[in-house]
């Protein structure tokens, strides 16, 4: 070797400490952006369990009303209701009386499984049985209107129908609300004469 040296060249200090850096704000965004989207695929996961179970409930009340007669929303010598009710009466298939109603106060808190802060479900009583509530406790429902049209009691040719209204929220956790409005008719299945 004759008198030339050999420099190898690398990297400075400054330049890995820019590069760990660097690296080190892409990696906390990354996982940020990761947690979120965990964060919201839970959410989501919990939003449609609480929904299907929503919607098992009011196709559970619409095939009972469905095949059910002798609607009427409060004493049985009333008729129509066309401004909406809270409840709803009439015989099912098999001749047992059914109630559905609405509950919104603190009393039925337990019933909704809820607590009393947040009440409201939809209670359904067959036979004469005790209440028991149709949604999952998650589900808070604000309102529930029974709109019956035709009934067989008034002297009309209409054919007898319900509509069903309601509206509230799934509680995800405290402070996290997702609203729904829902709105169904169900026309009895047994022609009216």
């Amino acid at each position: 070797m004759s008198g030339k040296q050999v420099m190898l060249k690398g990297f400075t200090l400054i330049e890995l400490l820019v590069s760990v850096g660097i690296f080190s704000i892409v990696m906390v965004i990354a996982l940020g952006a990761l947690l979120a989207m965990s964060e919201a695929d839970r959410k989501a996961q919990t939003l449609k369990t609480v929904v299907n179970n929503l919607n098992f409930s009011l196709e559970s009340m619409s095939r009972t009303i469905r095949t059910g007669y002798d609607y009427h929303c409060g004493s049985p010598t009333s008729f129509d209701c066309t401004s909406g009710m809270n409840s709803l009466y009439f015989t099912g298939a098999d001749g047992r009386n059914v109630i559905y109603r609405f509950a919104n106060s603190a009393g039925s808190a337990s019933l909704c499984g809820q607590s009393a802060l947040a009440v409201g479900c939809i209670l359904r009583s067959v036979g004469g049985s005790s209440e028991a509530s149709l949604t999952a406790p998650e589900v808070v429902i604000e309102n529930a209107k029974f709109y019956v049209l035709g009934s067989p009691r008034s002297p009309d040719t209409v054919q007898p129908r319900v509509t069903i209204l309601v509206s509230g929220y799934v509680n995800f956790k405290e402070g996290q609300k997702s609203q729904f409005n829902i709105q169904t008719t169900v026309t009895q299945r047994v022609y009216d004469q």
